[in-house]
């Protein structure tokens, strides 16, 4: 069926492809041509200052690009219409029970569906805003909202920088950990292993803020991330669901879901199968839209913004991770067909055989999920499936949105689509109270006018108070001189007498030149802190949260 559903599309192409053996399949470029120029990509910017955000499109059109995306729907391939239902069906069940197990769920899900995603960490406000935006975005079209909690990728480590007042009433950040030093592995390996560390971050984090901030966010935060932790005890689960809970205190109506429990559904490996079973068309789609994302942004690294996919004989590297609670680290799925069977191997310790028939191959591949075979997505993939199937709006933030436009174009071309879903992107900046006391702006101004100042004491020194009359002398010496500009190729000696009398009266200067030398260092050694009142990137959990709150209010209208 799968595969007969892909050949409806490109029926001349998957005729010479099934002659042909799994290895030696290359396929030409469908739908989007890959010599388009970079106009195709949209550069999204953060925003730059306090209490601005980004939504693109504006939320008032999010009717209509939902109205669009349920119509693109209809025109998708059999192999990806057919998957629809059944996907969203599971996914709602999924959420449903999954968030019945810490906070109520109230909502009727029924009619369109409107997703996000993210890691499961204490991110910045601007991350957290998108949640704010999924909730109010859903309501203002009456869909149901689900993020997607992305537990497959790698945890970072277990602590955040935490702000605050030096001695001399400067700032700075230091280290503040809820466990261990952690990271390595996925989220959803992620265990917490002091976990006396973990209930007291809260007292050590309010303790390390001081005075810079009074009720920080993570007091709350922290009495549903103690609860979380006794129930699973891994930390992406916890910090997930803390944050999901505070979000309902503060009023918002989603669900949410792991990406590790949608990569367990029938439907998802049904998905998965159409991508294996065409591995190497699949392959060539994804380099070849790599290639084309590089250089149209003139990106020399080939590890940006995703490696091309790997091959080694007859080994075509799949975009899927495999892991297990045993070997938790990440390892890359290979493949390669051995007769009427798909042979999936990380290469080292892991290998498994599933049908490649259409009929029988999704089961099969679903039959393989243990706690040791872990099958997840990577993030291209992860959005396809949410975006393609799942969903009928996405919200990304700046990074994802960026990212996915590469998404489309490999969707266009290996799914032959003639046009994707539209995507939201949203972001904000709000910076620390008090961020006002030292703007970053202000100093670089003044920096720019100070280092002005100094080259013109080198160029223009006449500009300058210079007393005596030997000095006047040499100003007008210098102004004669200018008066009298010899052509291009005759200034030579013109060019070596202004050079001298700069240098005499730029030698009357030094007092000035120290004093201003002086003021730009001042300036230089404030940087980093004016730097750090100007970050968007603290955590979230540092903030008061009725300040919060209030901006996110003020900006999602």
């Amino acid at each position: 069926m799968w595969l007969t559903s892909i050949a409806a599309n490109s029926s001349a192409r998957m005729a010479t492809i099934e002659s042909e053996s799994f290895a030696e399949v290359t396929s030409s470029r469908n739908g989007l041509e890959l010599n388009q120029t970079a106009e195709i990509y949209r550069p999204y910017q953060a925003p730059r200052d306090h209490g601005e955000c980004l939504v693109d499109p504006p939320v008032d059109r999010s009717q209509e690009m939902l109205g669009r995306n349920r119509a693109a729907a209809s025109r998708l391939p059999p192999v990806l219409a057919d998957l629809r239902d059944e996907a969203r069906a599971e996914m709602i069940e999924a959420a449903t029970r999954y968030t019945r197990g810490y906070r109520d769920v109230d909502q009727s899900l029924t009619g369109p569906i409107i997703m996000a995603g993210h890691q499961p960490t204490l991110f910045h406000p601007g991350v957290w805003f998108k949640n704010v935006m999924l909730d109010s975005v859903a309501k203002r079209c009456g869909a149901a909202a689900i993020n997607l909690v992305v537990d497959s990728d790698v945890a970072g480590p277990s602590s955040i920088r935490v702000p605050h007042l030096d001695g001399d009433g400067r700032l700075v950040q230091s280290n503040v950990a809820f466990d261990q030093l952690g990271g390595g592995v996925p989220y959803e390996q992620s265990l917490i292993e002091d976990r006396d560390r973990f209930d007291v971050f809260d007292a050590h984090v309010t303790e390390t803020l001081g005075s810079l901030v009074e009720s920080p966010a993570v007091g709350p935060l922290w009495v549903h991330a103690r609860e979380a932790i006794r129930r699973c005890g891994f930390a992406g689960c916890a910090l997930a669901q803390a944050r999901h809970r505070l979000e309902e205190d503060l009023g918002l109506s989603t669900l949410e879901v792991p990406q590790s429990v949608i990569c367990r559904t029938p439907a998802f490996s049904r998905f998965a199968f159409a991508i294996l079973s065409e591995l190497p068309r699949f392959h060539e789609a994804y380099n070849s839209s790599a290639d084309h994302y590089r250089a149209a942004h003139g990106i020399r690294s080939r590890a940006h913004p995703v490696p091309n996919l790997g091959r080694e004989d007859d080994w075509y590297e799949a975009p899927f991770w495999v892991y297990g609670n045993q070997s938790p680290k990440r390892k890359s799925v290979w493949v390669r067909r051995r007769g009427n069977e798909l042979e999936l191997s990380d290469l080292e310790n892991r290998s498994r055989r599933i049908s490649a028939e259409p009929a029988s191959g999704p089961e099969s591949l679903h039959a393989l999920a243990t706690p040791e075979f872990k099958f997840r997505s990577r993030a291209l993939v992860t959005t396809m499936f949410a975006r393609l199937i799942l969903s009928d709006l996405f919200l990304h933030g700046i990074g994802g949105g960026k990212y996915d436009q590469l998404g489309d174009l490999i969707s266009r071309d290996f799914w032959g689509l003639t046009s994707v879903p539209e995507f939201v992107v949203t972001s904000a900046t709000v910076r620390l109270p008090g961020h006002e006391r030292l703007l970053e702006t202000d100093l670089k101004t003044k920096l720019r006018s100070l280092r002005n100042r100094l080259r013109e004491m080198t160029f223009h020194p006449e500009c300058f108070p210079l007393d005596g009359d030997r000095l006047e002398a040499k100003v007008a010496e210098k102004q004669a001189l200018l008066e009298r500009i010899p052509a291009k190729r005759s200034r030579f000696q013109w060019h070596q007498e202004i050079t001298r009398l700069n240098e005499e009266l730029s030698a009357n200067l030094e007092p000035l030149r120290r004093e201003t030398e002086s003021q730009i260092q001042s300036i230089l050694n404030r940087m980093p802190e004016a730097a750090l009142w100007a970050s968007r990137d603290h955590s979230f959990s540092v903030y008061p949260l009725d300040y919060l709150t209030s901006e996110f209010a003020r900006m999602a209208k």
